[in-house]
């Protein structure tokens, strides 16, 4: 569900009444998991009736309001939220039905300085024959506690991502520091760090690192750490309950993310490995361009030494490529980075240093995946040697401009330049040289794309090649 901004929508508010609204709705995914219940927070709206300000549906059971959306107005909502907005007092109620059973409906007051600012509901459906387990009891009580606090005006500060889901454990523990109840899973988290007896455990006293408890009990915060011990990765949440400005316990949530913490190191040594793989091919290009350079400075024809610079300039290109691609360790590549690099290069070895030329690029060439990358980068050297070696014949100053387009799924380069233009009769099936041939191949084999050259006032090549969404999104 995309949200839709409720702002304009709403009745006047002053700031301190949205932040107000902000931090219990950072609150509301963790209530709904626990309650087994949407939550939805309303505020009045301008023209009458209410707005929804946030929902959360809950992942420990089927959502009874599936269709609602941030923003939306109702004109006529459930008598509980209205009664809740006049009363000031938490008020149930039914609101409809849901699969042929009824919702029961719990608008909870949000307050500042003792004026109802929104309502917060707590909806679920209600089958005639549930009889939740002792589990879900605890869950539905520590959901309870948490409403209280709201309801009271208390905000313990609970910003982390928060939710129950399956292989989550859960913790009560009184304001002594005794666990009064462990879930399933908690046992089970708590076995493998050896412990085996919770229940009536004293946290200061099992021999484990429960920092985020004791931090919770005695700071009066919540409190989100991740704790490694005995091989294991714990992410602990612990929320402390508060009543009547005393704290009285505190709900700790916990899981094992050990598993996962190890895939994410086995993929940061992968793209380390991967990045140290692009970085050595790059310095292997560079060295195989340096000795193609020391050899055209012992050809004594220029036609030799210019087509050995000619195939620097290529080694040099896929270099680039290799650069950024140690930098970034994978993944696509914005092309206009890579274009600059290359204009810097030519700029600086192949370009004649007593002629005033410039290299420049505008536009915004997208990500593409690295195989494009590379040759792009073949086709774009190749387009500015050839501009660098015959746009300029005779002129000691011109320009050379890149200019990028991505429209949808369709990269556009254009490569122009001030130059002399193309000779008369010239033709690309009868004229081109092996640069040329090159962007050909590229171009229309190998990216499946189109190119065409145009001269007037200088020569402008122009080229169109088709971004696979598919093989970037696979990246």
């Amino acid at each position: 569900m995309q949200p839709a901004s409720p702002y304009h929508k709403i009745a006047s508010l002053s700031n301190q009444q949205m932040k107000k609204i902000e931090a219990v709705s950072n609150n509301i995914q963790l209530i709904a998991d626990l309650s087994y219940s949407d939550i939805v927070i309303y505020c009045l709206a301008e023209n009458g009736g209410v707005v929804a300000m946030a929902a959360a549906k809950p992942n420990t059971s089927i959502s009874v309001r599936p269709n609602i959306e941030i923003g939306q107005v109702f004109k006529e909502p459930p008598k509980a939220v209205l009664k809740a907005f006049t009363t000031g007092k938490l008020t149930e109620g039914k609101s409809g039905d849901f699969n042929n059973a009824p919702i029961k409906i719990c608008a909870v007051p949000i307050k500042d300085n003792g004026q109802v600012i929104a309502i917060m509901t707590r909806e679920r459906r209600s089958p005639e024959d549930w009889r939740p387990s002792e589990m879900e009891e605890m869950y539905i009580v520590s959901a309870d506690d948490l409403v209280k606090m709201i309801e009271e005006g208390i905000d313990v500060g609970i910003n982390f991502p928060s939710s129950k889901e399956a292989g989550d454990g859960l913790l009560r523990v009184d304001f002594n520091g005794v666990i009064t109840y462990a879930s399933p899973n908690a046992v089970t988290i708590y076995r493998r760090l050896g412990i085996h007896d919770l229940v009536g455990s004293s946290i200061y006293k099992i021999g484990l690192d429960e920092t985020p408890i004791s931090s919770a009990l005695e700071d009066r915060k919540a409190v989100r750490r991740e704790v490694v011990e005995k091989g294991m990765t714990v992410i602990k949440r612990a929320i402390p309950l508060i009543e009547k400005n005393r704290v009285r316990g505190v709900i700790a949530i916990m899981r094992d993310v050990t598993d996962v913490r190890a895939r994410e190191q086995q993929l940061r040594i992968k793209e380390t490995t991967i990045r140290e793989i692009h970085h050595r091919v790059k310095n292997n290009l560079q060295t195989i361009a340096s000795l193609l350079r020391l050899q055209s400075r012992r050809m004594t024809s220029p036609e030799a030494r210019q087509a050995l610079l000619e195939s620097v300039g290529r080694i040099s290109s896929i270099a680039v490529v290799h650069e950024i691609l140690s930098q970034s360790g994978g993944g696509t590549l914005d092309f206009k980075e890579i274009a600059n690099n290359i204009n810097a290069m030519i700029q600086s070895s192949l370009v004649d240093p007593n002629k005033r030329i410039t290299i420049m690029t505008k536009g915004m060439g997208g990500q593409i995946p690295p195989p494009m990358a590379t040759a792009l980068a073949l086709i774009l050297t190749e387009l500015i040697q050839n501009a660098v070696e015959h746009a300029f014949d005779g002129r000691n100053a011109g320009k050379i401009i890149i200019a990028l387009e991505r429209r949808g799924k369709v990269l556009t380069m254009t490569v122009s330049d001030d130059g002399i233009g193309l000779p008369d009769g010239f033709s690309i099936p009868n004229n081109s040289n092996l640069g040329l041939q090159i962007v050909h191949t590229l171009v229309s084999d190998e990216l499946g794309g189109n190119w065409d050259m145009q001269s007037n006032g200088g020569t402008k090549v122009t080229i169109k090649v088709p971004i696979s969404v598919e093989q970037i999104q696979a990246l």
